[in-house]
């Protein structure tokens, strides 16, 4: 499994499938990438993996539009991001134009802040590493193209880079991939490449399933999300479960089913990057969800189906995944009290 370590302890992390459209996505000098008036100095810093392979990329002369460029063929009407790691090495500021090839934005390389923004365009600070911004440009593309361009600028709003010597921008890890948000950095060389779509799960362990009572508990966070009805925790089958899913309302969904459902609740909306302690505990004629210490819906009435297997992103196809980080998973087998869901769950 991929671990995220972003916020110290780490994150089990599962996206969808994916791929990145750029060859050679770190090596900015190579005959591929289109040097639009700029010159680039191979390995001249520690990249964000630790690596001396952070490109400088600096304007050959003074003038509008100093940009690395690359093109891959894509649909009209079709969402696409862009994505990369930048350091100040001179230049603050790195004009970046969305995926459409039109539409520039601003990101300030010295204080992680996004100037101005392209309208249609949304622009995303995704964290930072050794020093690097890794920052994405999202838009839905007109024509059958989709674009990477960026470069340094003089100044926020400005399409104009002065020429100073090498006076420019550190590069590293750049990302074009079809999709309404980027994912983690995949890395290339002479061609695209594709990472599946991730899936957990582990079956055969009705020993370590409460097949009478138990609860179910979800320590996680969604780092994009794109509105399709997504499972996130999942015990049983496609005709009896137990489990958490989402809708298309942004709603977290607790419910528990055998030959009907047995118990609902679809009141809890969530928001993108904020963290969630779920748990669902069930019994016969005794079910509660509880979400970050608050009582969510409790229910008298149904029964609890036998279960013998556990799956994280239950439908794991490229189209019923989300980016997600799952800090811990935990399963009872017992019903645990009301006052210790709100325990458990407390943020």
């Amino acid at each position: 499994p991929r671990l995220d370590y972003s916020g110290g302890c780490p994150s089990l992390l599962l996206e969808p499938q994916r791929t990145n459209a750029l060859a050679f996505s770190e090596q900015l000098n190579n005959a591929v990438w289109n040097k639009i008036n700029v010159s680039v100095n191979a390995n001249q810093a520690a990249a964000p993996d630790g690596t001396t392979s952070a490109d400088l990329v600096y304007p050959a002369t003074t003038g509008d539009n100093r940009l690395l460029e690359k093109t891959t063929s894509a649909t009209a009407g079709q969402t696409w991001t862009t994505s990369f790691f930048v350091k100040a090495s001179g230049f603050s500021w790195v004009l970046i134009y969305s995926p459409t090839g039109a539409g520039a934005s601003w990101f300030n390389a010295s204080t992680g802040v996004f100037g101005n923004v392209a309208a249609g365009s949304t622009a995303t600070v995704l964290g930072q590493v050794n020093g690097f911004w890794r920052v994405s440009i999202t838009a839905t593309l007109a024509g059958g193209l989709a674009y990477f361009y960026a470069g340094p600028a003089d100044a926020n709003g400005s399409l104009t880079a002065t020429t100073s010597g090498t006076n420019g921008l550190l590069f590293w890890g750049c990302q074009l991939e079809q999709g309404s948000y980027a994912t983690s950095y995949i890395p290339t060389l002479s061609t695209s490449v594709t990472r599946v779509a991730d899936a957990a799960y582990k079956t055969g362990i009705s020993s370590l399933i409460g097949q009478t009572e138990g609860t179910l508990f979800i320590d996680m966070e969604f780092e994009a999300y794109d509105n399709l009805a997504k499972w996130i925790a999942f015990l049983g089958t496609g005709i009896a479960y137990i489990g958490f899913y989402t809708n298309t309302n942004s709603q977290f969904i607790a419910e528990v089913y055998i030959g009907g459902v047995q118990f609902i609740d679809t009141t809890l909306t969530f928001s993108v990057g904020q963290r969630y302690k779920l748990a669902l505990a069930y019994k016969a004629n005794d079910f509660a969800f509880y979400a970050n210490g608050v009582q969510i819906a409790t229910d008298n009435s149904g029964i609890v189906p036998a279960t013998n297997q556990f799956l994280f992103e239950y439908n794991n196809t490229a189209n019923n995944l989300t980016a997600r980080k799952y800090n811990q998973a935990l399963l009872f087998k017992t019903r645990l009290t009301n006052a210790q869901l709100a325990e458990l769950t407390t943020l």
